[in-house]
């Protein structure tokens, strides 16, 4: 993407400068991303991240940020050739955002480590545990971002992008309505900290709700 044309959402009052400077090499990568990974996303899982950091004094904020607005690089990497990036592969490009950023470099590794271990889960059996609080945080705040109505619109940005239908009743073709049991509907298990856990049931029954509302308008009962 030619860095004249990234747009990154203007930087929410009274944010750190520093987090603003990542954000804005975020959108380097991201910027003209449509499939629910963009800039803003970022930013949302930024502010959430740092509302369930409330409850844990000890946590890094500068390591969480950074981690936040900058975990979705692999996303970027694998979105020209349709492939899926592992968020490892993305390492050394989260560095290069961080040091153009002038992020501290004594927390760069605590950054990369979020970044790495932020996508796993235990419903698909691929699941490592973080030794640090700052991971737990990264990963329930992004799936929280996955969940409710802002989850849902992400959901059909995605399968859209991907050109893929939203349902496709008694085919085993992908869609948007696959996705929601697939994986959105698990992310309620996946929850590490008490304040995101109380957050995440009314999200799931939002999209419980959603699906029986889909479903009923699906087939003209409503």
């Amino acid at each position: 993407m030619d860095p004249a044309d990234a747009r990154a959402p203007e930087a929410p009052h009274g944010v750190d400068p520093l987090f603003e400077a990542i954000a804005e090499e975020m959108a380097m990568w991201v910027g003209d991303d449509s499939t629910g990974h963009n800039v803003a996303h970022g930013w949302r899982v930024f502010h959430t991240a740092m509302e369930l950091a409330d409850d844990y004094p000890h946590a890094d904020r500068e390591v969480l940020g950074a981690a936040a607005l900058t975990h979705d690089i692999h996303r970027a990497m694998g979105a020209e050739a349709g492939e899926f990036v592992h968020p490892e592969e993305s390492l050394e490009e989260v560095e290069a955002v961080l040091a153009a950023a002038d992020f501290p470099p004594e927390k760069r590794d605590a950054v990369l480590h979020c970044v790495s271990l932020h996508e796993e889960y235990e419903f698909r059996d691929d699941k490592r545990d973080g030794d640090r609080i700052e991971v737990d945080l990264l990963r329930d705040a992004d799936n929280l971002d996955a969940m409710g109505a802002v989850g849902v619109a992400r959901c059909f940005a995605y399968t859209g992008a991907h050109d893929r239908p939203m349902w496709t009743p008694d085919s085993e073709e992908p869609s948007a309505i696959d996705h929601f049991h697939e994986k959105l509907l698990n992310l309620r298990e996946e929850m590490h900290t008490d304040a995101a856990r109380e957050v995440a049931e009314s999200r799931h029954e939002f999209l419980e709700s959603f699906l029986e509302r889909f479903e009923d308008e699906w087939y003209g009962r409503a």
